[in-house]
């Protein structure tokens, strides 16, 4: 057997899993089987190589995401994969770019401690809760609503950047949890078709949303918009829901009636989701408080 590249191996079997070979990628393990002694400059070609051959993917990856709704997928669940990017790679790409632009822009993902307001309803709904107890003759302990409520009051008042911070750290991590949710949404409204097909569906939808999201960000870091208008946040909202009517038409191939009845729908299951996550998120964050 002839080495089809002049830096492989070809010793028979895989030196990663033992399986015999039949060229230069294992067919058990996928490792390409590379001479390792061997002159720098061979090794460096062989990692440029790669890296422009991931870069292509990339490239190919991201055109039909931004001008195809629901390419990606299509093309995935027909068996055309290895042109691109893997969706949970691609899924994962976009989050960890977009919670580090929130955390390297100080942008606040929650407007908590920047209105007096704000706090004066913490203490408000802390006091009433604890009046409540009071009439009722309840233990002394401060009830879960106190706990809960009074150090991010504090922390809203004295620190509003630290909360912010650590509530986007934790949103970060949590966020993922909505991409399963949602495909559980479309097994739910769009029979005949598997979960899996539905979670490479959501994980290619929440990227393209996070990438919206990112743009959105930039426009408004660059215009310098304050936190209460956030003219770019909008634009990707809006951007979000006509590429998500456009995917749900190409993937699933209903009426448009049928599938503006079904956004609403998906867009009500989501809601509550994300407002689970969120209320999840903050009583993560006060225990990291």
């Amino acid at each position: 057997m002839v080495p089809n590249h002049p830096n492989e191996r070809d010793d028979g079997v895989c030196p990663n899993c033992s399986a015999p070979l039949s060229g230069p990628f294992c067919s058990s393990c996928g490792q390409r089987q590379m001479d390792l002694d061997q002159p720098f400059r061979e090794i460096a070609g062989e990692a440029m190589e790669s890296f422009l051959s991931f870069d292509t993917r990339i490239l190919r990856t991201l055109w039909p995401l931004v001008r195809r709704p629901g390419m990606l997928t299509v093309d995935f669940l027909a068996g055309r994969r290895a042109r691109y990017v893997h969706p949970f790679k691609l899924y994962f790409a976009f989050c960890v770019l977009l919670f580090l632009g929130l955390a390297m822009s100080g942008y606040s993902v929650i407007q908590i401690g920047e209105s007096e307001d704000i706090v004066t309803g913490v203490r408000v709904d802390v006091s009433e809760e604890e009046g409540v107890e009071e009439a009722a003759e309840a233990s002394e302990e401060p009830s879960f609503l106190a706990r809960v409520l009074t150090p991010i009051g504090d922390l809203a008042e004295n620190d509003p950047d630290r909360l912010n911070r650590i509530f986007t750290d934790r949103l970060a991590k949590s966020i993922i949890l909505l991409v399963p949710v949602f495909a559980l949404l479309l097994l739910a409204l769009y029979r005949g078709r598997r979960y899996v097909a539905h979670l490479v569906f959501s994980l290619h939808l929440h990227s393209f949303a996070f990438l919206a999201l990112i743009v959105g960000l930039g426009i408004d870091l660059a215009a310098g918009a304050p936190a209460q208008t956030r003219p770019g946040n909008g634009l990707a909202v809006l951007v979000i829901a006509v590429y998500s009517f456009l995917a749900l038409r190409r993937v699933y191939g209903q009426g448009r009636f049928l599938t503006i009845v079904k956004m609403q729908l998906l867009l009500l299951g989501y809601l509550v989701a994300l407002i689970v996550t969120m209320i999840l998120t903050l009583a993560l964050t006060v225990v990291t408080v």
